[in-house]
């Protein structure tokens, strides 16, 4: 019939995840639970975004994902387990939350944003045959990632899966048995502190977002004081969601105080309530609540802010916070719009981030931080394969430039623009001058650090990007994005041929992003020069499954013409991608 609906049909792997129990713990606290399945969540989004994953529905206590790569699939489903397992083993919980996988790649039909068919069917009867904490996959499945991840499968033979015609050969993956170990670090020689979450206790859940923009924006005003050393946003968002005794949060990140809360948003009125404690004794040291309508919202922020300095350093005045303190937008609209696309860019959501900084724009179009954020954005998919050019680089500088013309006090703008113009203009030492004006505005602003170690690989200093980049992760030891700082230092050890270090470097870039197809070059490079041909062909051969197109040449043009990196880092660049035996 000319009417009739048509299906798209295609190959994808599919991971299916559900709580274990979890109508039990329901029952038990439902409020608690559900708080927690969320917390846990938004840190699950965003391994599943770096797995280039796609969640096409929720079950409200577990979730089903589409791959385009059975190995993204796996290796993601691997990354959440652990994740859970190191969650669970942090937090005080009588009961965790613990989810079953299964992963299967098969035929599948495409309706709408869901997806149907044997492929999804088989994943979701295979998640019901894991053990909690673990991951059962078919033999496909399991053929398909053979020799390209480094995890031990354990055959379970043919199983017969409800309401699936033949038996499937099942292999799994056993329940992580993590124990995180609290490895101290030692505190830095000025007052330190790191701001924990705030609790949204607002009546609406959608308002998560601005409950975290406010506790980012109260992280971000600290970091602007040079006398106080702030642990990033990134690290303390480790936590969400976690009951973790604030002695342990201390010890883990190095700090001497702990600042937490919550924020309500009620129409118009807002409330923050604030509780400073020593991470050292676990005492309290003051709880304070600030009340106001919402347009007070940045002076409640600055409130908070001054209380917290005074008291971690009490011998600074009030007049020198103030005068460190941000100017604001005052168009509310823009900056709600702002916080929505902070939020989708902590969860990955790249494009989701996008819309939301340019609606920003559109409403406010003197907010220079949006501008350069808007700005910057184009520069990640590079780590992906999708260099910027064209119009696309055109209008990235051409925000980065507005911004910096409107605001030149705020160490975010000039970072965010400076490491953009330093990258696509071909300029590394101009955006390094601006990176490090942000840096001495704002001494504990960890993107900050990993920029300007990313610049000084670009130009081949490579004690200077080490020493930086030790720096970023101190200021943020439990940052998701490290990514970004694990690349500065295997182009640093290229430069210095250290392999041993570069296989580290890559090992560890690959844990935190593997979409980031840079560390499997890195990774490739590092065994051949250490004489481990076999296992660097192996990593060559993943690396053009995921980029059949890669060339030695065109990548190297890239870098030297469009990045302006130097001989310093591309001749040892390139002399290892062809020692790897990578296409000319």
């Amino acid at each position: 019939m000319a009417n009739e609906k048509k299906f798209e049909r295609r190959l994808a792997a599919i991971l299916v995840a559900d709580v274990v129990g979890f109508s039990a713990l329901v029952g038990r606290d439902e409020e608690r639970a559900i708080r927690a399945f969320k917390s846990h969540m938004s840190v699950l989004e965003l391994l599943i975004a770096l797995h280039s994953g796609r969640i096409f529905k929720s079950t409200g206590d577990g979730f089903l994902v589409e791959f385009s790569s059975v190995v993204n699939a796996v290796s993601c489903a691997d990354a959440m387990q652990k994740k859970m397992c190191e969650r669970n083993a942090q937090g005080k919980i009588a009961k965790p939350i613990e989810f079953r996988m299964g992963v299967h790649c098969g035929d599948i039909i495409a309706d709408g944003q869901d997806l149907l068919g044997d492929g999804v069917n088989i994943a979701a009867r295979l998640e019901s045959v894991s053990a909690p904490g673990g991951i059962a996959v078919s033999a496909r499945v399991r053929d398909d990632v053979a020799g390209k991840l480094d995890i031990v499968f354990e055959s379970k033979g043919l199983v017969e899966l409800k309401n699936i015609a033949d038996p499937v050969h099942v292999y799994c993956i056993g329940p992580q048995t993590l124990t995180p170990l609290v490895v101290g670090i030692s505190l830095p020689d000025k007052p330190s502190i790191a701001v924990l979450p705030f609790d949204n206790i607002s009546d609406e859940d959608k308002d998560e977002y601005f409950a975290d923009g406010v506790t980012e924006d109260i992280t971000v005003a600290l970091s602007h004081v040079p006398w106080v050393f702030v642990i990033a946003r990134n690290s303390s968002y480790s936590y969400k969601g976690l009951s973790v005794d604030v002695r342990r949060i201390g010890s883990e990140l190095g700090v001497r105080y702990i600042l937490e809360g919550s924020i309500r948003r009620s129409s118009n009125r807002l409330r923050i309530s604030a509780e400073l404690i020593d991470a050292e004794t676990g005492a309290h040291i003051w709880a304070k609540r600030y009340d106001g309508v919402l347009e007070d919202v940045f002076d409640l922020q600055d409130e908070v802010s001054t209380e917290v300095v005074s008291s971690i350093a009490p011998e600074i005045q009030s007049a020198e916070i103030k005068r460190v303190l941000r100017k604001q937008p005052k168009n509310m609209n823009a900056y709600d719009m702002y916080l929505r696309g902070q939020h989708a860019l902590h969860l990955g959501r790249i494009e989701d981030a996008t819309e939301w900084f340019e609606a920003s724009l559109a409403e406010a179009p003197e907010f220079a931080k949006a501008r350069a954020k808007l700005a910057w954005i184009s520069t990640v998919w590079h780590y992906f394969g999708k260099s910027p050019s064209g119009d696309d680089r055109i209008k990235s500088l051409e925000l980065a430039r507005g911004a910096l013309e409107q605001d030149t006090d705020d160490s975010e703008v000039l970072a965010y623009s400076g490491y953009t113009i330093g990258f696509l203009d071909r300029k590394p030492a101009y955006g390094l001058d601006l990176v490090e004006q942000a840096i001495d505005k704002s001494p504990s602003f960890a993107w900050a650090w990993a920029s300007s170690s990313l610049l000084y690989s670009y130009i081949a200093a490579a004690d200077q990007a080490l020493e930086r980049a030790r720096v970023a992760l101190r200021v943020s030891p439990r940052d998701p994005f490290a990514f970004r700082t694990y690349i500065a230092v295997s182009l640093a050890n290229i430069v210095k041929g250290d392999y041993e270090a570069l296989l580290r470097s890559g090992d560890k870039g690959i844990s935190l992003n593997p979409r980031a197809i840079n560390f499997h070059y890195h990774r490739a490079i590092a065994l051949a020069q250490l004489g481990r041909m076999n296992e660097a062909e192996n990593a060559r051969n993943l690396v053009l499954e995921i980029d059949p197109g890669f060339r030695i040449s065109e990548y190297i043009s890239y870098c030297r013409d469009e990045i302006g990196v130097s001989d310093g880092l591309n001749v040892p660049l390139e002399n290892g991608l062809r020692m790897v035996g990578f296409p000319e």
